[in-house]
């Protein structure tokens, strides 16, 4: 459960510590919404109801009807597919489907929702759906086969065929009627044959209604038949669309993004909290400090001659002076110098670690400005520190502010405090030749280096006769709540003991930090 929670709150503090690019991922998201809206808007809706006829079995008995059936049945090709090919251009019976939504709002009915880009079409598509559904279910709960209708629809052409010529006859007979005397033979004859016509037509006329109506229903009330026809085409608000799509375009890209930190966070093997960077080395940090980064020679020089820090800077500082000063030389240097410090000191730092660089030149204006006379020599450099090793040069032995020169060599100088630079390639760590100061700190920004960075410089340094006697942390994180002074060992002990109302250790628990920190030297 403990590696459960700590996993949690390692990805909430990773969301945390990239929140602008989170936001920027759900502003994506968004905007991929918006765009949607704009390049697919709604399409127009129409709807139609159809009545479906009773269910029988095959004896002709009412049975209970299966809505789903009728439901899959009405979306399959039999209804969809006479539907698609009426379509200008045709369309597959997929496609269409896409644009089909079918209901039943009750056993009995079913319900059709078209969808198409203008308001004509959609009520169109759903006046057609609603038709061929009609067609379908009269075909299927029709009583005569197939054959039995063609054979009537034979019979019936036929029959009309004879009645209108019939028909032409009796005109024919009436026209000559007209020049005849009813009373001779000619007349008595059509008289005779006008009657046998009018009575021959008659029947053929009953004979194409009987056949009508066997061919439109075989029982009274078992059609299909179209009870609501299409609605007039509506599409969604505009805005109430928008409003989804962005709002589930955000919600994704906050989704994606976030995945995405988190797994890229878990293969970031950069430290960015105080105690891991302590624990990396097995060496206490003294003090934490917010940078400034220069970019070209002439920032540095800027930085040099004017740095003035914060308050919380200033006093970080001053403490990290007076933790690296020698405990024999304190009461001397105290008696010279406002504040107690080594007379010598090397700041490591990583190449390509701009804001660990700048903490050395930072700890140099900061004690020429309360007054120690100091000197930077840039000793060992790198590609990375090019900006500043220029601007050292160009002013070698020239007072860049009141008690603060500057050198890329050691000179025989008589000042307070000499910091040395050295900048360590962690890919190639040597050290070329590292002048012996009294002290010797790392400096490191948060998140700039692994574990295995920080113990290669520690490692050289080491082989150089010079143990690393602090850490400084340039910009620590903001969601780091640690500080780096105790080491896990020393963490472990003070956890352990029972919390006093004073908030102080006691006397063993003292003892036995400074027995481990003792042991480590």
């Amino acid at each position: 459960m403990g590696e459960q929670a700590l996993d949690v709150r390692s990805a909430v503090a990773g969301l945390r510590r990239h929140r602008g690019a989170l936001l920027g991922a759900g502003l994506l998201g968004a905007g991929a919404g918006l765009a949607l809206v704009v390049l697919q808007p709604p399409m127009y809706a129409s709807t139609s109801q159809v009545l479906l006829p009773p269910a029988k079995d095959a004896t002709g008995q009412p049975i209970s009807r299966e809505v789903a059936t009728e439901i899959r049945v009405a979306g399959s090709d039999l209804v969809l597919a006479p539907v698609a090919r009426s379509l200008t251009p045709p369309e597959s019976v997929a496609a269409l489907s896409k644009r089909v939504d079918i209901e039943a709002p009750t056993r009995d009915v079913l319900e059709f929702t078209a969808m198409a880009p203008s308001a004509g079409d959609a009520e169109s598509l759903a006046r057609a759906l609603a038709e061929s559904e009609v067609e379908h279910a009269n075909d299927a709960s029709d009583t005569l086969s197939q054959v039995q209708r063609d054979a009537l629809k034979d019979r019936r052409k036929t029959l009309r065929t004879s009645l209108k010529q019939v028909s032409e006859q009796i005109e024919e007979t009436k026209t000559r009627r007209e020049t005849e005397d009813p009373a001779s033979v000619e007349g008595k004859a059509d008289a005779a044959a006008l009657a046998q016509l009018t009575a021959e037509q008659a029947n053929l006329v009953l004979q194409i209604d009987q056949v009508n109506d066997r061919l439109e229903t075989t029982e009274t009330g078992s059609t299909a038949t179209i009870i609501q026809d299409a609605t007039p085409a509506e599409r969604p608000a505009l805005l109430a669309r928008a409003g989804v799509l962005v709002a589930a375009g955000l919600l994704l890209g906050l989704l994606l993004g976030a995945t995405v930190m988190i797994v890229l966070g878990r293969r970031d093997r950069r430290l960015r909290y105080r105690d891991e960077i302590a624990d990396a080395i097995g060496t206490a940090v003294v003090g934490s400090v917010h940078t400034i980064r220069p970019r070209d020679a002439a920032g540095w020089g800027a930085l040099l001659s004017d740095y003035t820090p914060e308050t919380v800077d200033s006093w970080a500082l001053r403490q990290v002076l007076r933790h690296l000063a020698d405990p024999d030389a304190e009461s001397e240097a105290v008696r010279r110098t406002p504040v107690a410090h080594p007379g010598s000191l090397t700041v490591l730092s990583l190449a390509g670690d701009q804001r660990g660089l700048a903490v050395g030149p930072l700890l140099a204006s900061y004690a020429a400005s309360i007054g120690i006379e100091t000197e930077l020599v840039a000793a060992q450099g790198h590609d990375a520190a090019a900006t500043l090793w220029a601007m050292i040069g160009q002013n070698a032995g020239q007072e860049l502010r009141e008690g603060l020169t500057a050198d890329n060599r050691l000179a025989e100088r008589s000042v307070d405090l000499t910091v040395v630079l050295v900048v360590v390639d962690p890919s190639d760590a040597r050290l070329d030749s590292r002048p012996g100061t009294d002290a010797t700190v790392l400096a490191v920004s948060a998140g700039s280096s692994t574990a295995e960075d920080l113990a290669r410089v520690a490692m050289t340094a080491d082989d150089a006769g010079g143990r690393i006697d602090g850490i400084v942390v340039a910009d620590p994180d903001d969601l780091d709540r640690t500080t780096g002074r105790l080491l896990q060992r020393e963490r472990a002990i003070q956890a352990s003991l029972p919390v006093r109302l004073t908030g102080v250790p006691s006397g063993d628990a003292r003892g036995d930090i400074a027995d481990l920190r003792r042991g480590q030297r």
